[in-house]
């Protein structure tokens, strides 16, 4: 059998052998695509290896994105639960997911769907991941709305509390997350772009087109769009709407992508406060200020016009 390092490195330059990659052999690229990298760049590189041994197979016609996506994602999720064991070990506890009729994902989608030309050339959600995020934010806000009107009616008319004091002082609600909204003439359109420019998972609603909102999530970080009542209802104010905070040192390679196809108001520069910033127009008009904290950002122009180099 070959060691994971063999398997991954034949999977990358599409040597395995064919006869012998069955459904546990997919299963295996996936976990150690996704163990190797974000889930992003795991999904790239699965896709990649995949259509490479279809293509060496005579079948490129073969390659399906939905069951590839979502197949990595029931099995990323299973890695999290099972905190990640050896191959092995993951293997024997994950026999839901590995039986060859795919019931895992019969248990998600239709016939229909998955066996559509849509589902083959691009990727899917099921249902029951389109509306979740969405179901469970109303729910919550359900639930603190109810007890919001559910408070005695002097509890408001005390004396106003210092700036601070809040729910150190048992004062007020306790915001766990603030997230912006924007109104935009499209949710589809601006969902895959900010999806495209950003990485976030797309939760539209309802399930099918034309969505009326949208809960864009990438790790703890979350916007939310709606429909605005028509295309010029979309005004969006002077100066900036989403300050973007970045982490992995991609802040070039995301401003080179963006200036192919987008607006750019304020070019990639380094700010007085040592972050790198650029300012980005989005599909609807919304600046969107992109930063990142990156050393060794000597070949970027200082935004006071004085190069002062890396300190």
């Amino acid at each position: 059998m070959l060691s994971d390092a063999e398997f991954l490195e034949q999977f990358d330059a599409g040597t395995l052998d064919l006869a012998s990659f069955d459904h546990e052999a997919h299963f295996r690229a996936a976990w150690l695509c996704l163990r190797a990298g974000p889930f992003r760049a795991a999904i790239a590189r699965l896709r990649r290896g995949l259509k490479r041994l279809a293509i060496s197979a005579g079948q490129p016609q073969h390659y399906h994105e939905t069951i590839t996506v979502a197949y990595a994602r029931l099995i990323h999720r299973q890695m999290r639960l099972l905190n990640d064991p050896p191959w092995e070990e993951f293997k024997a506890r994950s026999t839901d997911l590995l039986g060859p009729d795919l019931a895992a994902l019969r248990a998600l989608y239709s016939h229909d769907t998955l066996t559509s030309p849509e589902a083959r050339k691009t990727f899917v959600p099921p249902p029951a991941w389109n509306i979740e995020p969405v179901e469970r934010f109303l729910r919550e806000f359900t639930a603190w709305q109810e007890d919001l009107d559910a408070r005695p009616a002097n509890l408001g008319q005390a004396a106003e509390p210092p700036v601070g004091a809040g729910a150190a002082e048992g004062v007020g609600a306790e915001p766990v997350c603030v997230t912006a909204v924007l109104a935009v003439a499209d949710v589809e359109r601006a969902s895959r772009w900010y999806g495209d420019a950003f990485g976030f998972d797309v939760a539209p609603f309802p399930q099918r087109p034309p969505y009326q909102f949208a809960l864009l999530s990438r790790g703890g970080a979350e916007l939310m769009l709606r429909a605005a009542a028509s295309p010029d209802a979309v005004r969006p104010a002077p100066g900036w709407a989403l300050y973007v905070r970045l982490s992995g040192g991609r802040i070039r390679e995301l401003y080179a992508t963006l200036s192919e196809s987008c607006a750019i108001v304020r070019p990639l520069q380094r700010m007085p406060y040592h972050d790198v910033e650029f300012e980005v127009r989005d599909l609807d008009g919304y600046i969107v200020v992109v930063s990142e904290w990156l050393e060794g950002a000597g070949d970027i122009p200082d935004a006071l016009g004085e190069d002062v180099g890396d300190s």
